[in-house]
């Protein structure tokens, strides 16, 4: 079992480095703000203490890629009082975002500039051919991956981004608390760290995340993505046509991984859905990927001792993910 340190590629996105022992994670979404201290020691993690707050109705301004807060100074208030109501406090840490606000794609690359004006402007270069969004509008950060056989150039990128003012705007909330976010990132990419210590070295697996308007599906090798895919559905679609579009492109993604990787067998396939879409989407993914398909479920987390209260296994995972991406 691949129970080592992850890859440096996961490590960080838009924030900074990863910060120390005990790692504080946080998890934001239109609806909640959600917190974990989850320590690390020999026998692995182990939840100390848990809270969470919600959020007023319409938090944030509704867009394609998140929008700003409509209060800045109230969601500032709303972390001071979370915070406050930690055990020893909180310096730094990790921050969770959805995976429609903090949106991630694959490039190819040669070497990127040292300076950090000239990567950006190179890394914003890339991603305006790539997405249909104003990139100067964006924060925008990337990490090397390894290349698919056959590529052209010797390298490969995972690049992130999402909206600079949404993030900037929430950095500066919890800076007014004294709380340093080192890492940002989203709550596939968190959840797929949290099942990485499950996966066999070099065998290819495949995670799906589905909600009722859009979904994301991680294929990795080893614990390492090698594509990444997110789909939102146009508003009034009927279901019929949603399922002929994901298995239309669920198809599509295979036949991708069957060029670069001919005679690759998909191993494990797994599904987080809401319990009433899981069904539906183990067809899709079954009828897409020509691969039996498993719902996800605490069994496939890694042990975590529990010390406080807890929530779901659902609502924990990606704090649990974050926690170890940021003690690797």
């Amino acid at each position: 079992m691949n129970s080592g340190r992850l890859p440096a590629w996961l490590a960080r996105l838009t924030g900074s480095l990863p910060v120390g022992v005990p790692p504080h994670t946080f998890l934001l979404d239109a609806e909640r703000l959600r917190y974990g201290n989850l320590g690390h020691d020999r026998q692995g993690l182990r939840l100390r203490f848990y809270r969470e707050q919600p959020l007023p109705a319409d938090a944030f301004v509704s867009g394609v890629l998140g929008g700003p807060l409509r209060d800045p100074a109230g969601f500032a208030a709303l972390v001071a009082e979370l915070v406050a109501g930690v055990p020893g406090g909180v310096r730094e840490g990790s921050l969770v975002l959805p995976d429609a606000w903090l949106r991630v794609v694959f490039s190819e690359s040669g070497d990127l500039p040292r300076g950090a004006t000239a990567r950006d402007e190179v890394l914003r270069w890339k991603l305006k051919r790539l997405v249909p969004f104003r990139v100067d509008e964006l924060r925008v950060s990337a990490a090397h991956v390894r290349a698919l056989p056959g590529q052209e150039e010797p390298r490969r990128l995972l690049l992130g981004f999402a909206v600079e003012q949404l993030l900037a705007q929430v950095e500066d909330a919890f800076a007014a608390s004294r709380v340093h976010l080192g890492q940002i990132t989203n709550s596939s990419l968190a959840l797929f760290a949290a099942l990485a210590a499950t996966v066999e070295p070099d065998a290819f697996s495949a995670l799906a995340v589905a909600e009722a308007e859009a979904y994301t599906v991680i294929f990795a090798r080893g614990g390492e993505p090698v594509l990444y895919r997110y789909k939102s559905f146009a508003d009034g679609l009927p279901e019929s046509a949603r399922s002929g579009l994901v298995v239309r492109d669920l198809k599509l993604t295979r036949n991708f991984l069957d060029e670069h990787f001919p005679g690759t067998a998909l191993g494990r396939v797994l599904l987080l859905a809401p319990p009433e879409l899981e069904p539906l989407w183990l067809e899709r993914l079954e009828g897409g990927l020509e691969a039996p398909a498993s719902p996800l479920d605490g069994r496939h987390l890694p042990p975590l001792r529990v010390e406080a209260a807890a929530p779901s296994w659902r609502d924990l995972a990606p704090l649990l993910g974050a926690a170890r991406l940021e003690v690797a």
